[in-house]
């Protein structure tokens, strides 16, 4: 715990520069990591908040400082939106000469997460107050921008944005027989990807470990004048949906707090849309384990992607409390098993039975302590107490220097 505080402190930067409020950088060791981005700003306000209220309050407001606004003059049809990343310098863009703000992404739903914890913490209702309506906006994003065919599930994506142009050698943007630009699916992906948090996971490769196309594409996302909004990815990812389904509850509880029952009953209902879906239709019984699901535009079946191998996506829908005591079963035994989740140092990022498990490269195998959170949290909120334990105790026991000075 103590270390934890020390590295929170530490990593405190005051406003200055694009950012209005304080907040906590990633880490101070390279010089790229010193911004904040949306979902490492929510983490770090939920521990914030144990200890420095205040702190963990402009933490989250810094990014909302950036929300996107209905007459933004680079990206309205964004409305809502959390960008990926604020630093120091604005970027070209937005006539600064920064070269780390990125407005290609959102980041995973988290936000309603992170300031109901604070919310608990410090019992603040006017902060509570004033961040419920930007959340609602975030929220509806999603649903705006990122669900494809409307079925009330939302897949990752990317911004309209000038780094997902195709062009040609000259530098000019490539049409189509309408004048329409034409979009680079790879960038795209690659943003999707980083929207996802999990940067390189096996799960956005556009090859199997054989080599073969396994069909990842890019959808583009219209409002029903034509106007193009963004992008998504052919897949709806199971732990953006989960998110969602969390946030869902999250808004409910806040809805409850600040007398808004019409809202609170929307949420709600949302939520069992999303649950239900989840259940039916992203689980895999035979490999007992949750796993995106490919959409297509043609009509035919979608498609469960286990050929993607498994990672920590697939416990978040028991991180959220949504999965059914028998799937959570399931997911817990490819948990605890040495040959999947339980290594040496648990919790990769890539189960050990994954075809492109590696255990040095970055979302394919090495441990990152978020989810590493959620994994224990997942176990416990089944039941799993004594393996939550084991596994927590053996994570901190196998991290080097962890629990030395």
């Amino acid at each position: 715990t103590v270390k934890s505080i020390e590295t929170l402190i530490t990593n405190w930067r005051s406003a200055a520069g694009a950012i209005k409020h304080d907040g906590i950088v990633p880490s101070m060791s390279y010089k790229w990591f010193i911004g904040m981005w949306a979902w490492d700003s929510w983490k770090q306000a939920v521990a914030t908040a144990k200890f420095n209220g205040k702190l963990a309050q402009d933490n989250i407001k810094a990014l909302f400082d950036y929300q996107i606004k209905g007459n933004d003059d680079l990206r309205p049809q964004d409305k809502g939106t959390i960008i990926d990343a604020i630093f120091y310098n604005k970027d070209e863009a937005r006539n600064g000469d920064g070269g780390n703000w990125n407005e290609r992404n959102s980041k995973p739903a988290l936000a309603a997460w992170a300031v109901w914890n604070v919310y608990k913490e410090t019992n603040d209702k006017a902060f509570l107050a004033e961040m419920y309506p930007k959340l609602v906006e975030y929220h509806n994003w999603w649903y705006t921008n990122r669900d494809h065919d409307k079925n009330g599930i939302a897949e990752y994506g990317g911004m309209v944005h000038d780094a997902h142009w195709l062009y040609d050698e000259n530098g000019n943007i490539v049409k189509d027989e309408k004048g329409n630009p034409k979009f680079n699916e790879d960038e795209v992906i690659l943003a999707a990807a980083w929207e996802s948090g999990m940067d390189n996971a096996t799960r956005f490769d556009k090859e199997g470990a054989g080599g073969e196309d396994v069909g990842v594409k890019v959808f583009e996302n219209k409002d029903k004048n034509g106007k193009l909004l963004g992008y998504s990815i052919n897949q709806e990812s199971v732990d953006l949906n989960a998110y969602l389904y969390a946030e869902d509850g999250f808004l409910k509880s806040m809805a409850e707090v600040l007398g808004k029952g019409e809202d609170a009953k929307n949420f709600e209902n949302q939520a069992k849309h999303i649950k239900k879906y989840v259940d039916e239709n992203m689980f895999d019984k035979n490999t007992g384990f949750f796993y995106d699901l490919q959409i297509n535009n043609d009509g035919t079946k979608k498609k469960l992607l286990v050929n993607r191998g498994k990672g920590t996506e697939g416990w978040i829908p028991l991180w959220a409390k949504m999965a059914t005591k028998e799937q959570a079963q399931a997911v817990e035994k490819n948990m605890v098993d040495p040959n999947k989740f339980n290594t040496p140092m648990p919790f990769p990022t890539a189960s050990k039975d994954n075809a492109k498990y590696s255990p040095t490269k970055y979302w394919r195998g090495p441990v990152w302590l978020d989810q590493a959170l959620f994994g224990v949290e997942a176990l416990q909120n089944y039941g799993y107490d004594k393996e939550a334990k084991a596994m927590t105790e053996k994570l901190f026991n196998k991290a080097e220097r962890l629990t030395g000075d």
